[in-house]
């Protein structure tokens, strides 16, 4: 009796290897970025009113001149 054992790699064993090897950069590039955002910094971490240039308002504010015009 002969076995038939294949060493080849085929497209699917390459596709899957290529999904688990970027699954795992993911999770080290996340992790990194964590970390390094979690690293304590030199700036204050509670911005005054003073810093506040710009205020963005809310989308219900941008389109309440519309829903009175009709």
């Amino acid at each position: 009796m002969t076995y038939n054992s294949s060493t080849q790699t085929t497209g699917l064993d390459k596709a899957i290897a290529g999904v688990l090897v970027a699954g795992v950069m993911f999770v080290l590039g996340y992790t990194v970025v964590r970390a390094s955002l979690a690293a304590k910094s030199t700036q204050p971490a509670v911005a005054s009113d003073a810093d506040v240039t710009v205020v963005v308002p809310g989308e219900g504010t941008l389109w309440a001149e519309f829903s009175n015009s009709y």
